[in-house]
């Protein structure tokens, strides 16, 4: 293995936001001898397949239909084998040093999970962390200002937001890929909520910034909201038993 990061980008009828986020990766991720870029396209029909078939540099991997989040994610993973991975959505925009820190908590024996500090494009925090119990999570900071002061410490969560997540391939065969069961919302949930079930910590961890342009990726708010109440009661009827046996 010549590389030690797989960075793998989920795609479908994105192009815009997608060429944004190749070029701030390929910008902002020093040599690209370090990584290794995959992206996965679900089927998109808004010219996507023939801007990647144009790039140099970076390994797509062809859905003919929208096979969901999770199993992309995990075609992804699969085709890959650097020590660490990154899943992005494609409406993230990376910025300066947003790397590196990932990697240095990633290393960290008992770390399984992390994720960087989210802003939107005007300035709001997107994405801190969630804190608070499994059966009653608070998601923090989302609204308030980017202000220098604001979650600055890495904290130790019950989940991150799935934007963009940092996991170790060693992991894989203790932790398992993401749960395809899910297509879309909730996988990143259920994927920390299983780090932390087999003793792992999972770590918000604000030194690494992205733009993430919120429900860039599908603005059809009626899919969105049936995808969301589909995965919940996957997730709540999955894990209700695992709570009631033990607090984790």
């Amino acid at each position: 293995m010549s590389y030690q990061t797989d960075i793998i980008i989920v795609n479908y009828n994105t192009k815009k936001l997608l060429a944004g986020c190749i070029e701030s990766i390929r910008e902002h991720t020093g040599s690209p001898a370090d990584y290794r870029l995959w992206v996965v396209d679900n089927g998109s029909t808004d010219g996507s397949v023939a801007y990647l078939r144009s790039l140099r540099g970076v390994n797509p991997i062809f859905n003919r239909q929208n096979l969901g989040y999770a199993k992309a994610c995990n075609q992804g993973m699969a085709a890959g084998c650097g020590q660490y991975i990154i899943l992005m959505n494609s409406d993230l925009i990376a910025t300066p040093g947003w790397l590196p820190p990932l990697l240095k908590t990633l290393r960290a024996p008992e770390v399984a999970v992390v994720g960087p500090r989210l802003v939107s494009p005007d300035g709001f925090l997107v994405g801190a962390g969630v804190v608070g119990t499994n059966e009653q999570p608070v998601i923090r900071g989302w609204g308030e200002p980017d202000r220098p002061d604001l979650y600055n410490e890495p904290t130790e969560c019950i989940s991150l937001c799935g934007a963009c997540l940092g996991l170790k391939r060693e992991l894989l065969p203790v932790l398992g890929y993401f749960d395809e069961h899910y297509f879309h919302y909730f996988e990143e949930t259920d994927y920390c909520y299983n780090a932390r079930w087999h003793g792992f910590k999972v770590v918000y961890t604000p030194e690494s910034k992205l733009i993430h342009y919120v429900n860039g990726s599908c603005r059809n708010r009626r899919l969105l909201n049936q995808y969301y109440i589909r995965s919940k009661a996957y997730f709540d009827q999955k894990w209700e038993k695992r709570f009631r046996i033990r607090q984790f």
